[in-house]
């Protein structure tokens, strides 16, 4: 069996089992058995929360190394969504398009990962570095598997110098940044009065709204010139209670803020303030940060190991992609921020990911395993 089309043969057994976020334990304890059984690494799940899991796996040098090598991402899912056209737990080859929940984002690259590894085992005596793998789970969601993970390794790394190369979907272009990401719950509380006579209150509904509007107003231009992260207003809803000629005394609105590197959530929280009494005027605005809540990150393309794999690519394989600060966020916001972890997104080519036409380019897996 060529090493492609065992690649092409684990990812149809991974995308074969379902692992949407919160439920990742019958995928962990999969990759558990792979890391075990074929690569002869030490290996650990971690229970993070109900069916959900983190599975890691290690080979140690016989000596002491300055040096880890971490491979791995999410196991999670998003998902499946009712336009799915084929069974998205099914592989289906279409060309040189592998199709299948989660094979893009991000089963391809694990297990094109996994197979790189079972090439270097038998070299494994001759790593100057430790090398391991870490599947994380609940990443499409709150990543409560980074938290975990994170919180696992404090006082495991021992000094040593250490990189994480995720098999994210990232392959004409390596993800060295990424923006953060902040949650906001947004309160508004007006006054009641007899809807006849809208002056005879405070219409809690308007002042959100006036306030969102006054948001798109000055945000929209600095967003337009790569000055801010996005914005998206999520839901909307008031304490209304049914009909009646009460005008509206409260309303709330989830609001997700990605923020660059130069932005932070203090900041904004402020500018909301200060535009709510400027543009509205009427009624009290109350803040909340909610959960999840991501720090940015930025690798400079100087920092060693950017540099490393980006030389190494452009002169063994004339493989040169763009180096990119992600607009969304991913584990690892997480892992750099708490760990201080160069964290390098770098995978296989995959398309349309998050839809019913998700898929990775069976191609890409194999030349990304050799770069690898």
């Amino acid at each position: 069996m060529t090493e492609i089309i065992e690649c092409v043969e684990l990812l149809r057994q991974m995308v074969a089992i379902p692992s949407e976020s919160g439920h990742e334990a019958a995928l962990a304890a999969f990759i558990e058995t792979f890391l075990r059984e074929e690569l002869g690494m030490q290996t650990q799940l971690h229970q993070i929360e109900g069916s959900s899991c983190n599975v890691t796996g290690c080979w140690e040098t016989g000596a002491p190394t300055r040096r880890r090598l971490i491979l791995g991402g999410h196991i999670d899912t998003v998902p499946p969504t009712s336009r799915w056209r084929t069974d998205p737990y099914q592989l289906v080859q279409r060309g040189d398009e592998l199709h299948g929940l989660g094979a893009a984002d991000m089963k391809g690259g694990l297990a094109a990962q996994l197979l790189v590894l079972k090439r270097l085992k038998g070299e494994r005596e001759r790593l100057d570095a430790a090398v391991a793998f870490a599947g994380l789970a609940d990443e499409e969601r709150y990543s409560l598997g980074a938290h975990a993970y994170a919180e696992w390794m404090k006082g495991r790394l021992s000094g040593q110098e250490t990189v994480f190369l995720m098999g994210e979907p990232h392959y004409d272009n390596i993800v060295t940044g990424a923006a953060g990401k902040v949650l906001l719950s947004l309160h508004v509380r007006g006054r009641e009065g007899h809807a006849a006579v809208p002056e005879s209150g405070v219409n809690a509904i308007d002042c959100l709204a006036a306030l969102l509007e006054a948001v798109r107003a000055e945000y929209g231009p600095r967003y337009q010139n790569g000055l801010c992260g996005s914005w998206c207003c999520l839901k909307i809803e008031s304490g209304y209670p049914g009909y009646r000629l009460t005008i509206p005394e409260s309303c709330s609105c989830l609001l997700n803020k990605q923020l660059l590197p130069t932005e932070d959530v203090e900041g904004f929280c402020q500018d909301l303030q200060r535009l709510y009494q400027e543009k509205v005027g009427a009624g009290t605005l109350t803040v909340r940060r909610e959960i999840p809540s991501y720090p940015a990150y930025q690798l400079e393309p100087s920092q060693k190991d950017v540099a490393a794999l980006t030389t190494f690519l452009r002169e063994q394989f004339r493989h040169e992609p763009e180096l990119r600060t992600n607009q969304s966020v991913s584990d690892g916001n997480i892992l750099y921020n708490r760990l201080q972890i160069p964290t390098i997104l770098f995978g296989p080519h995959g398309v349309a990911f998050h839809t019913e036409e998700e898929y990775v380019l069976k191609s890409s897996l194999a030349q990304y395993m050799e770069e690898l």
